[in-house]
């Protein structure tokens, strides 16, 4: 295990030369998000965590994941794994390991316009048939570190066992952040 994650520490040294960290905090009208992350603004692997939380009914995910991103002019692609605890409220707690990966276009003006979804079947979850999220908006950065956002994020599962399918996280929210 100690060999593990110093390998991990490794090989994300070498795969970027300047490996930001980033702090942001997103607030919609039923949900509230926190993220911390290595690499995920520069080309390379990079590690993520969350904390969401449905205010209206107390439903939360915790995650944490890893990818590879892949620069392309100003086309960042993102492929990654996640391993994400589930705290619902209709007997789906439990945990998942969505794949998926996201796209961000840089645009003038320092903007961008990002999307991401990652999915979870049912070989992939222990109390869920499918884990499906998708997160998507604009994000601009007015000075150096700090990036500001727009956006639009769902989470849903499809229930099992006789239980329903429904709708963990849904609806825009607004955030900002810090990149150093």
């Amino acid at each position: 295990m100690k060999i593990s994650l110093i390998s991990l520490g490794l090989l994300l040294c070498v795969s970027s030369s300047a490996m930001a960290i980033g702090l942001n905090a997103e607030q919609g009208k039923n949900t509230s998000a926190l993220d911390a992350e290595i690499g995920r603004s520069s080309g390379g692997l990079y590690l993520d965590s969350q904390w969401i939380k449905n205010t209206a009914d107390g439903v939360q995910i915790g995650q944490a994941g890893t990818g590879y991103n892949l620069e392309i002019g100003p086309v960042m692609l993102t492929a990654g794994a996640k391993a994400t605890y589930i705290g619902g409220k209709k007997g789906d707690n439990g945990v998942a390991f969505p794949v998926g990966g996201g796209v961000k276009i840089n645009l003038p003006a320092d903007f961008a316009i990002y999307g991401e979804g990652y999915s979870a079947p049912e070989q992939l979850t222990n109390s869920v048939k499918n884990f499906v999220e998708a997160n998507a908006g604009v994000s601009w950065s007015p000075l150096g570190p700090l990036v500001l956002k727009v956006g639009y994020r769902y989470a849903g599962v499809d229930g099992k066992d006789g239980r329903p399918g429904h709708t963990l996280i849904d609806g825009p929210y607004i955030g900002g952040g810090l990149t150093f």
